[in-house]
């Protein structure tokens, strides 16, 4: 067995480059070939790389070199390249959301698994050393039992802007689903869980359209969620803040922690961390590369994603409904 993963990446746009970049870093896997619709965008991300170009995803499927893919397309079109990725037989990261609907989800996570090969979602954050040491510190009892979480990730994120390279798809709620909880949210919601290592078990949300910039769709949401260990968390978002907020405060029986950037301070005291932000892609990726050789499930797999993917249904259910939503709704 090679001692290194040949990729391909599916999508040639802005995080495209964040992966390629990532697989730079890393000795364990390599870039074989890239895919886009757009020809153009393929060749010339292709011509920098050294690369073959595609804007056939069969042709790149059927890529003898490539053992595996990085699916970094517009949400909509996650699943059926996923999917055909598996009964490829290539192994799959798939950036976040998982997808929009969970029955796309399902589709993912059953067509890898049919194939033997691996699911893994880009859950960026779970690579952060800040957060991996917050995990652990819970982990060890070092705050006590967690009683409550809170979180708010407050930004103005304006698609159209003409700033703004991000692309407009970003409106259309048919490619890439309500910004606030499937853009942003699947970071948020996700590491709620797996810092308290607890999954969601009711979520009450309530929603509400700020601006007309999102043109019909929510663009804050605060939700409250029970786990089950007892753990209460709270998450607040908004992409039409202006001033900007992206932290959180855990409460334990024995003490406290607060987060801001990479700031981490226990009990009134500033923790030191080893590593940055900037380190969560590269590990992500090494991680990709690793279980993909080894035969070994990721820490980010499809499933345990798709829990993330079933508490921002229950959040978007419940501010719908106005009422509490169990998750156990969104099991199949």
């Amino acid at each position: 067995m090679s001692d290194v993963l040949s990729v391909g990446i599916i999508g040639a746009g802005g995080i495209a480059r964040s992966h390629i970049r990532a697989i730079e870093e890393n000795d364990n896997i390599q870039l074989a070939a890239v895919m886009d619709v757009d020809g153009t965008r393929a060749e010339a991300v292709a011509a920098e790389y050294e690369v073959r170009a595609y804007t056939n995803m069969e042709a790149l499927l059927e890529d003898p070199e490539v053992e595996a893919v990085h699916v970094c397309t517009p949400h909509k079109f996650h699943t059926e390249a996923v999917v055909k990725a598996a009964e490829a037989g290539k192994h799959v990261i798939v950036e976040k959301p998982m997808a929009l609907t969970l029955a796309e989800c399902d589709q993912m996570v059953d067509a890898c698994e049919q194939a033997g090969k691996i699911l893994m979602v880009g859950q960026v954050m779970r690579y952060y050393p800040v957060n991996r040491l917050i995990k652990r510190m819970i982990a060890d009892g070092e705050i006590g039992e967690v009683g409550h979480l809170m979180r708010r990730r407050y930004s103005y994120f304006n698609p159209t802007g003409p700033d703004s390279h991000y692309r407009h798809w970003y409106l259309d709620l048919e490619v890439g689903g309500i910004c606030v909880l499937y853009c942003f949210g699947p970071h948020e919601y996700d590491i709620l869980h797996w810092y308290l290592n607890s999954p969601v078990t009711e979520v009450y949300a309530r929603g509400t359209e700020s601006t007309e910039l999102y043109r019909g769709q929510k663009d804050t949401y605060t939700a409250v969620m029970t786990h089950a260990n007892g753990s209460v968390s709270v998450l607040s978002q908004s992409v039409v803040c202006h001033s900007s907020a992206h932290d959180q405060y855990i409460i334990g029986s024995k003490g406290s922690m607060m987060l801001a950037g990479q700031k981490l301070i226990v009990n009134g005291k500033e923790v030191p961390v080893e590593g940055t932000s900037g380190e969560g892609m590269p590990n992500q990726i090494r991680e990709f590369a690793a279980c993909c050789l080894e035969g070994r499930e990721p820490d980010a797999s499809g499933r345990s994603v798709r829990h993330t993917m079933a508490v921002i249904e229950a959040a978007k259910q419940s501010a719908e409904r106005n009422e509490p939503v169990q998750v156990s709704e969104m099991t199949s």
